[in-house]
């Protein structure tokens, strides 16, 4: 009688003990999730070990183990491609090469669906050591071209800015920062771009604020930095945060956005739009700079530190601000809300529904939002989640990027003159679109 009361005690025991680890081990991934330092030195790799059942899920749905680079995607079998340009308009955009093992960057003509003119980006000389991307997904995005046929351009979240000459020779590289997102030219012959801190060791730095109850709200800061487009010297750079807060905004860094979404990026810039002439609302020199996970655009004037406006309110996870006049400004409005699927309650009522990206504008004058063609993009269900681009051409037609989708539309009051997706070598699949940069005329 005594042994089945011993092994029934010995297994009762176990379980409380198997329980009491589970319970405790729950218990340290959730604080290494919330605040690494409640799980000390542990916390890193807690939270790696709790995430392994989804790597290995990725690894095995991947479209690389499939032979299948993440440079493409599927055709759409429904779209129906349109050309009926009867202008020129040309557009920069990066191909992986599989075969070769490079990028290719292409400067073809929409209209007559012709290459111009191709460079290739060779990993030779690039340094991957600061960064977790590689080479075959960095890509390059929205490259700048000179009169003399020279590319600005940079491998996408890696320490690689570069000019390369007409023949893709390196004239200059820079490997101080990460580059990430688009550059534009600036005034005096300068670029801005978006920029972020090496990894350390394969780890992000990033900055933190503490509150007095000791927990630390951690963020990755993002840079605007200014280069010299001759030498790729660094000539100006400063962190959103103390742009946030030395103007005020402390708000904008750490008030509001889902901290389980992206909790180390909570501003994201995605774009710096250089102002190159005055108007009455800006000076020359001024930036726009689109912080998406904010939803909010800053007009700021590094000349004085000073930020001159907030532009917020009708668009979400927004990309690509461009000015179009001395009073406005035209916005991709994504149109989409960056959050986890988080269970808050077992009822829920729908109150809105956000039916596709939008084209905006933005009247410095009174500070309204009108949306252009919305109709069309509604109908077309033109909508990306992240990234995206636009362009107002100067007859009035719209450009528009859907990158997530892998489309390309331009359009007017009428309609659709043009759709496309540039086709991959491997039957039915197309490449992703890159941030292409559109030029009404060619820029050499």
């Amino acid at each position: 009688m005594k042994r089945p009361i011993r092994n029934i005690a010995i297994g009762l025991s176990t379980l409380v003990l198997f329980f009491f680890i589970l319970s405790y081990y729950s218990h340290l991934v959730y604080n290494a999730a919330l605040d690494g330092k409640n799980s000390g030195f542990i916390a890193h790799h807690l939270t790696n070990f709790a995430n392994y059942p989804n790597k290995i899920e990725e690894v095995l749905t991947s479209t690389e183990l499939a032979g299948i680079p993440s440079t493409y995607l599927k055709l759409d079998a429904n779209f129906k491609e349109v050309n009926t340009l009867s202008y020129n308009l040309y557009a920069v955009n990066s191909f992986w090469n599989t075969d070769g093992g490079y990028w290719d960057i292409k400067l073809f003509n929409l209209r007559q669906d012709s290459v111009l003119y191709n460079w290739k980006l060779k990993k030779n000389g690039l340094n991957f050591e600061t960064t977790h991307w590689v080479f075959s997904n960095a890509v390059p995005r929205s490259c700048l071209i000179l009169p003399d046929k020279s590319l600005i351009l940079s491998a996408d979240e890696s320490a690689n800015l570069m000019r390369l000459d007409a023949q893709s020779n390196v004239m200059w590289i820079n490997h101080d920062l990460i580059f990430h997102h688009t550059m534009n030219f600036g005034e005096d012959s300068t670029i801005w771009t978006c920029t972020s801190d090496p990894e350390i060791k394969g780890n992000i730095p990033v900055k933190g604020i503490q509150n007095f109850n000791g927990n630390i709200y951690r963020y990755r800061e993002n840079y605007i930095t200014q280069l010299d487009k001759n030498t790729g010297k660094i000539i100006f750079h400063k962190g959103v945060s103390d742009i946030l807060k030395e103007n005020h905004y402390k708000n904008f860094l750490c008030g509001v956005s889902d901290p389980d979404k992206y909790p180390y990026d909570p501003m994201h810039l995605n774009d710096i739009q250089p102002l190159l002439k005055d108007s009455k609302h800006w000076k020359k020199g001024d930036l726009l700079l689109s912080l998406r996970d904010r939803s909010l655009i800053l007009l700021y004037r590094p000349s004085t530190n000073k930020i001159i406006r907030l532009i917020f309110g009708e668009f979400l996870n927004q990309h690509d601000p461009n000015v179009i006049s001395d009073d406005e400004i035209s916005i991709f409005n994504n149109n989409y809300i960056q959050h986890e699927n988080d269970t808050l309650d077992n009822v829920c009522i729908i109150t809105d529904t956000l039916c596709a990206s939008e084209i905006m504008i933005y009247n410095f004058n009174d500070s309204t939002f009108t949306r252009l063609l919305n109709n069309h993009l509604i109908k077309e269900k033109i909508w990306t989640e992240t990234q995206g681009v636009h362009r107002i051409l100067k007859n009035g037609d719209i450009f528009i990027e859907s990158q997530n989708k892998g489309k390309l539309y331009i359009l007017n009051k009428s309609g659709f003159v043009y759709k496309k997706m540039l086709h991959a070598p491997l039957e039915n699949y197309a490449y992703h679109t890159n941030w292409i940069r559109i030029y009404e005329q060619i820029p050499y």
